[in-house]
């Protein structure tokens, strides 16, 4: 199936988790924020959440900076 991550299409397995998104995009859980559509999606939740065909995903990834 394929999803949007940041407006970028990746193909996935069918019912694949978002967990197994960022390991397939080779991206560590520390720091990330994720959102399906207009929901923010808990990370105790990353292992079970399905995603769908077309899910428009946000990746939100923390920074430092001054």
């Amino acid at each position: 199936m394929k999803v949007y991550v940041n407006d970028e299409s990746i193909t996935l397995a069918d019912a694949s988790t978002i967990s197994q998104l960022l390991k397939q995009l080779n991206t560590s859980p520390k720091g990330i924020a994720i959102a399906i559509g207009p929901n923010i999606i808990p990370s105790n939740l990353w292992n079970e959440y399905k995603l769908e065909a077309d899910d428009e995903v946000l990746l939100i990834r923390a920074t430092q900076g001054g």
